[in-house]
């Protein structure tokens, strides 16, 4: 009922707050699901013990139990390994005119498989989810679209659980959609897992090839060694195949070499078709960019970084993950892509941690963190690049960056999601608790971060970017010292190039 009061509130302020952001010049560039998804009228002919939702809903149900998240074996720094077994399951889609109950008969009803997915998201109650669509040998995959998205073989199931405003992902994947070339299109919807309600959902593309949509590229061709490509960095692969050993991996340059274990490079596509002529090419190719950056001659147009990069995506993916203070960014979650004779690319994943959400630390608003990374290190030394970041960033700030525009996206959201958000914390309520059943659920640190109801969950999540605002806003012309010739004193800075 608590959130039903809030939706009320929210959908007042919306009202209010649109006709401050009414000036504002924002041209859409993507389906948002929460102001374009066709309203529904609410159910009058059944009663509550129905499970009645407004959101697409998907039902899912394994053959056999889900495997245990973790396996019972330890890499080298201590940590358990991930257990990514699958198995086979019946995966029934609900998305029609009106609203959804597990009794309608499914948009969607397809054979595939599921694991848990991610990191140190999997240990959380509520996990995320793989689903591959299959043809019915349980091997081939089948293209299947949800929610009007491309359709593909391969989903993600975002479930959040740390995030307690439930948001984070679905905005910030939507603010890179509107800013970059490809960002992973979202949908919200409603689970269940074996006859088991497990809340609200994120449908999230995942970042790869597809010939009708997701990343455009070339198809591959296992005859010819060049090739377009995807490269996920990450941590280490426990399947070293499409792992490759780049220049800066080599040189230690990257924090891959450590015990963080980030900053490894893994080939995603070509994938089952790579052949060891194109790995080769892959890894010659990005490390020929890597030893062109770190050269004396890096900022020539011919000679540097800018023949192998397009510089505005690396500009623009800068600019989104650090706005969001998505300090998982370069090292993990990170994907890099390049089509066949154009320049590599940057597509962004995973905003868990999005707006000071890191488990142990705070990750405080005034700061600035990627231009200590990876590539990100060197492009800052180059006064170009720089003035590129800084008039992108004004931009901006007119539009998806803008306080009121994101307070009011923010609100919308909610609006859209309502009743939905009870039925989740219905389910999940008790993770606001510090401790429940002897579990400590303060995830992050120090313990006074964490929100105790939705409504502080919100707040936290409008401060943050409401303080970020005010630091780039004073001190995003700061970046310009990364450039200035005292701070590069070994490289020849006596002209541009």
């Amino acid at each position: 009922m608590k959130y039903r009061i809030i939706s009320i509130l929210v959908a007042v302020a919306v009202i209010i707050v649109s006709f401050a952001v009414q000036n504002i010049d924002v041209k859409k560039n993507r389906y948002h699901q929460h102001r374009e998804a066709v309203p529904k009228a609410q159910c009058t002919d059944h009663d509550e013990s129905v499970f009645c939702t407004h959101l697409p809903l998907i039902s899912i149900t394994t053959d056999e139990d889900m495997p245990e998240p973790y396996l019972s074996i330890y890499d080298a720094q201590g940590h358990l390994y991930k257990n990514d077994s699958m198995v086979g399951a019946t995966v029934e889609f609900y998305d029609s005119d009106h609203n959804n109950h597990l009794t309608d008969v499914p948009t969607i009803s397809e054979r595939g498989m599921i694991r848990i997915r991610g990191t140190s998201s999997r240990k959380f109650d509520k996990k995320g989810y793989l689903i591959k669509f299959t043809q019915e040998d349980m091997v081939s995959g089948k293209k299947v679209s949800l929610c009007g998205m491309t359709a593909d073989s391969e989903w993600a199931l975002h479930g959040p659980f740390l995030d307690k405003t439930l948001i984070r992902n679905y905005l910030c994947y939507n603010l890179a959609g509107e800013i970059m070339d490809y960002s992973p299109n979202v949908r919200f919807c409603e689970a269940f897992l074996n006859g088991e309600y497990i809340g609200i959902y994120l449908i999230v593309e995942k970042p790869e090839y597809n010939s009708d949509g997701r990343i455009k590229i070339e198809r591959t061709n296992p005859k010819i060694t060049t090739t377009s490509y995807i490269v996920e960095i990450d941590r280490m692969p426990r399947d070293k195949s499409h792992y490759i050993e780049n220049f800066l991996n080599y040189s230690y340059i990257t924090s891959g070499m450590g015990t963080e274990r980030r900053g490894f490079y893994n080939i995603v596509y070509p994938g089952s078709t790579l052949t060891e002529s194109q790995k080769d090419y892959i890894e010659t190719d990005i490390s020929r960019f890597e030893k062109a950056l770190y050269s004396y001659d890096f900022k020539d147009s011919k000679l540097g970084y800018p023949a192998y990069i397009d510089e505005d995506s690396f500009v623009d993916y800068f600019l989104i993950n650090e706005f969001t203070l998505n300090y998982d960014s370069m090292g993990l979650s990170t994907y890099l892509y390049k089509d066949v004779g154009g320049k590599m690319k940057l597509c962004v994943w995973d905003f868990n941690s999005a707006f000071d959400y890191y488990e142990y630390s705070v990750v405080s608003p005034e700061t600035f963190s990627l231009h200590e990374t990876m590539w990100y290190a060197q492009l800052f030394k180059d006064k170009r690049f720089v003035d590129k970041v800084v008039k992108r960033y004004y931009e901006l700030r007119k539009t998806y960056f803008n306080e009121e525009y994101l307070n009011q996206y923010i609100d919308e959201v909610i609006e859209y999601l309502g009743p939905a958000i009870d039925r989740n914390y219905d389910k999940w309520g008790y993770s606001f608790s510090s401790i429940h059943e002897g579990i400590v659920y303060d995830y992050l640190y120090p313990s006074e971060r964490n929100p105790r109801n939705y409504d502080e969950a919100i707040a936290q999540l409008k401060s943050c970017i409401s303080d970020r605002i005010v630091h780039m806003d004073s001190h995003i012309d700061r970046l310009y010292l990364l450039c200035h010739n005292s701070m590069n004193k070994n490289l020849d800075t006596t002209k541009e190039k």
